[in-house]
C-alpha cells in the first residue's frame, strides 16, 4: 500500500467508488478535511482517523500504515 496516510486514505476512498464528499457523509469527517489529508498527507487526529475508518470500513490500523 501508499507510503503516508494521506495517499492510503484516497486510495481506500477511491477503491470504495466513494468522493470526498460522500466519505464526508458517511463519515461525520468534513470534507475540507479529508481533502487537506488527501492533498498534504498529514495524519489527522485519533477521532478523525477512527471515524474514517468506521466509514471505510476498515481497522485504524490500516489506515495508519500497519499493515503487519
Amino acid at each position: 500500500m501508499t507510503e503516508n496516510f494521506g495517499a492510503r486514505l484516497k486510495f481506500l476512498r477511491t477503491d470504495r467508488e466513494l468522493s470526498a464528499e460522500q466519505l464526508a457523509e458517511k463519515s461525520g469527517v468534513n470534507v475540507a478535511t479529508i481533502k487537506r489529508i488527501e492533498r498534504r498527507g498529514i495524519r489527522p487526529q485519533l477521532a478523525t482517523v477512527l471515524k474514517l475508518a468506521d466509514a471505510l470500513k476498515v481497522k485504524p490500523a490500516l489506515l495508519l500504515g500497519d499493515v503487519t
